[in-house]
């Protein structure tokens, strides 16, 4: 048993104060007039033993009750009973379509505990598909998750993905040894398609350890054959894009360095854009379009994705995300070396989104790998899981004791005064 709040034990000095009241008490005789003392002497010693035996329970039940309500404040705690395991191997499911990871991991099962390395870290299973695609774990997520495992030591077989890294560096007081068995060798992967009339565009990504690329291919197909060969990817039609454009006198320069930016991306994306300039009290708005707001005024509400002017000159890049889902803020005036500097038009291309769901698909085949040592947590001070560190309450049963010796206390005290 331990205390969160053991400072509270001197109050245990408080024991002595029923002790010494006890001691130091002294009560006035009472004259009490009789007509005869034939039986008083044998009256008299059984009630003195009585009185005393009420006395000295009523101590010890006095001091009973100092003591629980100062062990109730400093908050006792019971240690919890576990038994780690010596060692436990987590295993990244991706590495599973190697059959020379998966014979290994197989081996390692009849010797020691394996889990997979994702949230909630289940139980290896012998029988997982060789082929199976998984989503790419958040290390670091997890990372903060392996503390609470019942084990000594933890070894990770990964693939160390740069995709996998996501908020901040953790730090986290169990070792944790980190193995990359990835063989970094480059992958070709069709990931979609972008229809346009009678002509398809087949999109696929070519990712080694280092780099992440994107490679285009058209061809002429019939309906039959694109359902035939892309029936497990995304085909997106390709459709225009509509880009509306307000703005007040002084952002002339602006209104041009956007329209600019637009039909490079026009250009290079082979992608139809529309741009359309329009005044504020003919606004209508529409969800499938770009609303480009250059004015001091605040932009009208929209259904769609909106850029709005909103000068900021502590801003890390040129374009912001806003407060709402779909808002983004152009944080200062363009020029012809901003623009260039601060990559706009890639920053315009990363709001469109134009295919998410080919992107979404491109994320699984992020084969990237990170170096070792800037992929390890930090490491801190070494300490107990959470839930050791608070070990069980036992309050509730001493509140309960509590109330039964109060009880027990005022019944004795009522007998003693008869």
């Amino acid at each position: 048993m331990f205390f969160l709040n053991p400072s509270f034990l001197w109050a245990l000095l408080g024991l002595a104060v029923p002790v010494a009241i006890h001691l130091w008490s002294k009560k006035e005789g009472k004259t009490i007039k009789v007509g005869s003392l034939k039986f008083l002497q044998e009256s008299d010693s059984q009630k003195s033993s009585s009185i005393k035996l009420n006395e000295f329970w009523l101590l010890l039940l006095r001091m009973l009750l100092i003591m629980i309500l100062v062990f109730i404040l400093a908050e006792p705690r019971l240690h919890y009973k576990t038994e780690n395991s010596a060692i436990t191997y987590l295993v990244e499911k991706s590495l599973l379509s190697s059959s020379e990871i998966k014979t290994l991991t197989d081996s390692l099962n009849n010797t020691a505990e394996v889990r997979f390395l994702e949230t909630d870290f289940p139980e290896y299973q012998p029988e997982i598909l060789k082929d199976t695609v998984s989503e790419t774990p958040i290390y670091w997520k997890l990372a903060r998750e392996m503390e609470i495992l019942k084990t000594d030591s933890v070894v990770v077989f990964t693939n160390a993905f740069v995709s996998g890294i996501k908020g901040k560096r953790p730090e986290i007081s169990k070792n944790i040894h980190w193995i990359n068995l990835n063989p970094g060798t480059a992958k070709n992967n069709l990931v979609g398609a972008i229809k346009r009339g009678n002509e398809i565009e087949s999109i696929s990504v070519i990712s080694d350890a280092e780099e992440f690329k994107f490679q285009k291919e058209k061809q002429n197909l019939s309906t039959s054959e694109i359902a035939t060969e892309f029936e497990n990817i995304p085909v997106v039609e390709l459709d225009t894009l509509r880009v509306k454009i307000y703005s007040e006198e002084e952002f002339q320069a602006e209104k041009k360095y956007i329209k600019a930016s637009f039909l490079a991306l026009e250009k290079y994306l082979e992608h139809p854009i529309e741009i359309i300039n329009f005044e504020e009290e003919n606004f209508k708005s529409d969800s499938e379009e770009i609303l480009i707001w250059l004015s001091e005024k605040t932009a009208p509400k929209t259904e769609g994705k909106v850029l709005e002017f909103r000068r900021d000159s502590l801003a890390n890049s040129i374009i912001e995300p806003g407060n709402f889902e779909n808002e983004y803020y152009l944080t200062g005036e363009l020029n012809s070396e901003n623009i260039v500097e601060e990559h706009f038009a890639e920053q315009l291309l990363e709001i469109l989104n134009l295919y998410p769901e080919i992107n979404k698909e491109a994320e699984k085949y992020d084969f990237r790998m990170m170096d070792l040592a800037v992929l390890k947590p930090n490491l801190g001070k070494t300490s107990e899981s959470p839930k050791n560190q608070n070990g069980r309450d036992i309050s509730k049963y001493l509140w309960i004791l509590l109330i039964m010796l109060i009880l027990s206390e005022r019944a004795l005290a009522r007998v003693r005064k008869r």
